[in-house]
């Protein structure tokens, strides 16, 4: 285990859905990183946090490949950039060069127009435990039983819905390179509860279908992590799965 900074369990599942021939999300966990796979099973890993952890999922924007691609340019940097991240600015301005790499990439290639993609996700120090996010994905704390969403969604505000169920929309304000005119503006926060901790990261094929009063009780209600990360898919499946859902469950100890 790393020195003062213990271990942190991620359990993580991406998958295409339903409905979509491809899976444009990609997850980063420390240095590993997954990209337009269809997992059929949870995987879990034990990661020491010697150095910095990096811990994301990316929902990608563009159609056609364009949008695999930018998901795949996002956690490739950013798992080999996690160990040099010493705080909130780090993030911050490594997501804003991610923004003109993948900009750049898209001018120097037609096919590849307003290609973009999301991000959301922790930054775990010695020191403090730091989220992020572009975008609609998202990064909630789990606090006991309940999920507190920590991220910011950069999409307009909709009313709630009569039935109890998510209220949903395709449109996002900006993200990582896409078609916008104006600057990207990360968020970047420290988690104010300090030490160990809970985190759940998902893309928004999982928390537009799956209210999160159900996502709570699926978590509470299951005998491992495995369970709960399998068992929130499936919910997102039943809800027509009609998105790729990427989902990381993180434990820090």
């Amino acid at each position: 285990m790393g020195v003062d900074g213990g271990a942190v369990t991620v359990t993580a599942l991406t998958h295409r859905g339903a409905v979509r021939q491809a899976n444009e999300d990609a997850v980063v966990v420390g240095a590993l990183t997954v990209a337009g796979a269809d997992m059929n099973a949870p995987a879990r890993c034990l990661l020491p946090l010697a150095d910095p952890v990096v811990l994301a999922v990316a929902d990608g924007l563009g159609g056609h490949a364009a949008g695999e691609i930018a998901s795949e340019h996002a956690v490739h940097r950013m798992a080999e950039s996690g160990p040099q991240l010493n705080g909130p600015d780090a993030v911050d301005l490594l997501l804003k060069h991610i923004d003109e790499e993948i900009k750049e990439h898209a001018g120097q290639h037609a096919e590849f127009s307003g290609m973009g993609t999301t991000v959301a996700g922790m930054l775990l120090m010695a020191e403090g435990n730091y989220w992020f996010n572009v975008g609609d994905s998202r990064t909630y704390r789990l606090q006991d039983t309940r999920l507190v969403q920590l991220s910011e969604d950069d999409s307009p505000a909709l009313p709630p819905s009569e039935d109890g169920k998510p209220v949903t929309t395709n449109f996002i304000t900006q993200s990582l390179g896409g078609s916008g005119s104006t600057a990207m503006v990360p968020h970047v926060g420290q988690d104010p509860e300090p030490g160990p901790g809970a985190w759940l990261m998902c893309s928004d094929g999982l928390s537009d279908l799956v209210a999160v009063e159900d996502m709570e009780r699926i978590i509470a209600e299951a005998d491992s992590d495995e369970t709960a990360v399998h068992n929130l898919w499936q919910a997102a499946m039943d809800g027509s799965g009609r998105d790729n859902i990427s989902i990381l469950l993180v434990r820090r100890g």
